[in-house]
């Protein structure tokens, strides 16, 4: 069998092979925070492993700020658009990423002491956090170029070096430290780690460039990444704020029990992120062919497969949080429901939102995700200091499904305008399908201390499930023949 597999990978197309390993690498470098958790949840102290939640969520919004978020898709764009001159393209986005850096940097020293207290964080951590992400920018930079060119073996490399030594050397610096000092000992190993694999790349991309400042490429990109800012910023509140205002009104170790559930999450996240790259090419494909009244058909049975491994998830979420953390972690089994379900609506939302993408309308995806970050951060503050920890969970729920909404009636405008009014989606049927996965999460949670009757319902979902294989199958072939 294994022969088998084998031969049939060497005769794979080299962009199928890079893909592939793409997807791989994203997996590992995503999976890693979940395959360690039960290490670290267990070597930390509940309050020092809610405090490095705290600096992880803040290091995601803060890179956004000071970066300008310029390895993201507008660097993409360009190295496309400027295929003759990638080097000097490259090279003066890195310059023009650490000009960002450095200015900000410069900022937060004048004012450390008002911003470490608003923060949370001290001198030593916020000047950590400033240098990973320079060290990360660099590693974005080259990986996404990388990807543009299906050049991926020095990627794997890559990053399987860093997956094996930022958790290894973590875990051994923060056995070595007091339990006061655990989070600077886990920060400052994997800022060590950034710079000695990373570095490397800045000093590359800069020689081949030998361009710091082009006045035409800052210019495109600034003009191109400054308004995405705050949708770019939005999403990583809407995902972040959570945490943050926990340790706010909560304290440390309650943000620690929510950042573990929220880790469950995180593997359909990955898995969400998997398929939806694998369906927008489809989508876009699908609409610039004029057959986009295809499209609602393959989405409701991908729709209807993400609601069921979102039920599976959280009907076994009690022995898995068991494995994740030590038994004082066991109240965080009520945040699972809510926000596991909410993944689903990140999904369901792309799918309207790739309509907003194709047809470049993208002050509507502005105007949704900051105005859903928005109403997650005033639900936060009235309900998490009313009802603890676990209203976060119902908080981001409810704000993903208006999230969803929002862009269906933004889809709805932009198909209106630019399909003569094309019907893409049943929404009856969406209704029905995301109605469906949140009775059954509620459900599920009244037999939450029955395991008996808990995995006699998975057993009948995964009977289900093959029984319903081939539908799957179809599905996947219906894509297939589309990229083809």
């Amino acid at each position: 069998m294994f022969r088998k597999l084998g031969m049939n990978y060497i005769k794979l197309p080299e962009p199928v092979k890079a893909s592939l390993w793409f997807l791989i690498c994203g997996f590992l470098q995503k999976g890693i925070s979940m395959l360690t958790t039960p290490v670290f949840t267990r070597i930390m102290t509940d309050a020092e492993y809610g405090r490095f939640s705290v600096y992880n969520s803040w290091l995601s919004i803060v890179q956004i700020i000071v970066s300008l978020n310029l390895a993201a898709g507008v660097y993409t764009r360009g190295l496309v658009k400027n295929e003759e001159d990638q080097d000097r393209f490259s090279s003066s986005m890195l310059g023009l990423s650490t000009t960002s850096i450095l200015i900000w940097s410069v900022i937060y020293f004048l004012f450390h002491e008002a911003i470490n207290q608003w923060l949370g964080l001290s001198t030593l951590l916020m000047t950590a956090m400033l240098v990973e992400v320079w060290a990360h920018e660099a590693y974005q930079f080259w990986s996404n170029r990388e990807r543009v060119h299906y050049r991926y073996k020095k990627l794997v490399v890559l990053t399987l070096a860093y997956v094996i030594l930022r958790p290894l050397l973590g875990v051994l610096c923060v056995l070595q430290v007091d339990e006061q000092h655990q989070v600077e000992a886990r920060v400052l190993t994997t800022v060590l780690v950034n710079l000695a694999l990373f570095s490397v790349l800045y000093i590359v991309i800069t020689k081949k460039g030998k361009q710091f400042f082009s006045k035409k490429y800052w210019l495109y990109a600034l003009k191109f990444n400054i308004p995405l800012i705050p949708h770019y910023l939005s999403q990583m509140v809407l995902s972040q704020s959570d945490r943050l205002m926990i340790n706010r009104f909560c304290g440390p170790t309650e943000t620690a029990y929510y950042t573990v559930a929220y880790t469950l999450a995180m593997v359909l996240l990955i898995l969400n992120n998997s398929i939806s790259a694998t369906m927008n090419p489809w989508i876009y494909k699908s609409i610039k062919n004029d057959q986009a009244h295809k499209i609602g058909k393959v989405s409701y049975s991908i729709l209807g497969i993400i609601a069921l491994m979102n039920l599976a998830v959280i009907l076994v979420a009690p022995e898995i949080m068991g494995l994740l953390a030590p038994p004082n972690y066991m109240a965080a089994i009520w945040v699972v429901p809510p926000v596991t379900a909410s993944v689903y609506f990140t999904f369901l939302y792309n799918l309207f939102a790739t309509f907003e993408y194709y047809f470049e309308k993208t002050h509507y995806v502005t105007v949704a995700t900051v105005a859903g970050a928005a109403l997650n951060i005033l639900l936060n503050a009235v309900f998490i200091p009313k009802f603890g920890f676990v209203a976060a969970g119902y908080t981001t729920l409810f704000c993903y499904i208006l999230y969803a909404l929002a862009h269906y009636c933004f889809m709805r405008k932009v198909v209106k305008a630019h399909m003569e009014g094309t019907k893409i989606y049943d929404i009856k049927i969406i209704i029905v399908l995301g109605a469906a996965l949140l009775a059954g999460a509620a459900l599920i949670m009244l037999f939450y201390t029955r395991p008996v009757i808990r995995y006699s319902l998975l057993i009948v979902l995964i009977v289900g499930c093959v029984w319903k294989r081939r539908t799957l199958l179809n599905v996947i072939h219906t894509i297939k023949n589309k990229h083809d």
